[in-house]
């Protein structure tokens, strides 16, 4: 973007002119007007040949609120980077805008930090993703040159709290998906709990699929929202999750609901209102109220996932399979993860039982 500007000072004309965002003012020594003129074109041509001053182009980031600066930021690094890390920010930033969005790169103080670790702690987000949110915040401070304010006072957050969940036994699973089955308007939790059982999906995930990501023939799906870039996969299909999703395929069709960019899991509101254009936020109240008649009230969504790598892990499948179907797992992950059910540590046990007779003389 170019501005062009020319005032006249005392007897000879000056030139005021943006050129690529960054403001030009200065006296071309000359009184007549058409070689003011001339002299400007000259001067645009060679300010917009110019490479940005890094200082100047940091100074006007870091005067941005944060809201801006990310939208900025993810511009910017746009063909430096994958899509997938342009997604982590834009994720991990919208908790950021909505707490600290209006405040001002060069505003911001150590106290606004440990002010969002607090609040976040206090809705009962894991120190795990706090610090992510936080990280993208970081590298927004690098880029203005501003971080070296924060580097001796900022901690990130431990994780203290040692590791949850459980696998559940294939009779509790029964259970729990005969129940589901009992009532209509628990289909969508009914599939979901499929999806996470079945094939290891995250919530969060299963609330980004769109149809265009579910093939039907291939029985595939493409995982494209995920906890961070690196769960971004497209994992196999068994019949069980395949069968869930042809029936919540033909309830929509019915509706209209199938258009590559329609949600698999759509928005409902009161008066049965449904929007395939928005994501489910939540299916909560019927998880609780399915897993409370299952006799299973101790069960969080999350365990389907715990349960899926757990299996996985008995049946001797390796790690990069694994990862593959599920998503990036770390080591230390599927140690927590794998949760190794009392059924495989008997059958363990029997494999140490010694193959020659133990009837030995009596002490």
């Amino acid at each position: 973007t170019t501005l062009m500007g020319l005032w006249k000072r005392g007897r000879t004309y000056w030139i005021n002119v943006v050129v690529h965002g960054q403001r030009y003012r200065e006296p071309l020594g000359v009184s007549d007007l058409r070689e003011a003129r001339r002299l400007e074109k000259e001067r645009i041509a060679e300010f917009g040949n110019r490479r940005p001053d890094p200082a100047k182009r940091r100074q006007k980031f870091g005067s941005q609120s944060i809201t801006d600066a990310i939208t900025a930021y993810v511009h910017e690094r746009r063909a430096q980077v994958s899509p997938r890390m342009l997604q982590y920010w834009i994720e991990n930033g919208r908790r950021l805008v909505a707490v600290l969005g209006d405040v001002k790169l060069k505003a911001l103080t150590i106290d606004h930090l440990t002010m969002y670790q607090a609040r976040r702690t206090d809705e009962g987000r894991a120190p795990k993703t706090i610090n992510g949110e936080l990280s993208v915040l970081r590298q927004l401070l690098r880029h203005a040159r501003l971080w070296y304010r924060f580097e001796e006072d900022y901690r990130a957050l431990k994780n203290t709290k040692p590791p949850v969940g459980q696998a559940l036994t294939d009779e509790e699973q029964q259970r729990l998906f005969l129940t589901a089955r009992s009532r209509a308007d628990w289909i969508f939790a009914y599939v979901a709990a499929a999806l996470s059982f079945y094939c290891g999906l995250r919530a969060c995930e299963i609330r980004g699929l769109q149809w265009k990501h579910v093939d039907f023939i291939r029985t595939r799906i493409q995982v494209r929202r995920s906890k961070t870039p690196a769960g971004w996969r497209d994992p196999s299909l068994n019949e069980t999750c395949v069968t869930a999703l042809r029936e919540i395929w033909t309830r929509a069709n019915q509706l209209g609901f199938t258009k590559d960019d329609h949600f698999v899991f759509p928005w409902q509101g009161r008066a049965h209102q449904i929007d395939p254009t928005q994501p489910i936020t939540s299916w909560r109240s019927a998880w609780r109220s399915l897993r409370a008649a299952a006799g299973l009230p101790h069960v969080p969504f999350h365990d389907g996932r715990h349960t899926a790598l757990t299996r996985l892990c008995e049946v001797g499948q390796p790690d990069r399979v694994i990862q593959a179907q599920m998503g990036h797992v770390s080591p230390s992950m599927m140690k927590t993860y794998s949760h190794i059910r009392r059924k495989a540590l008997d059958e363990a046990a029997k494999t140490l039982e010694p193959t020659f007779s133990m009837d030995l003389p009596k002490f």
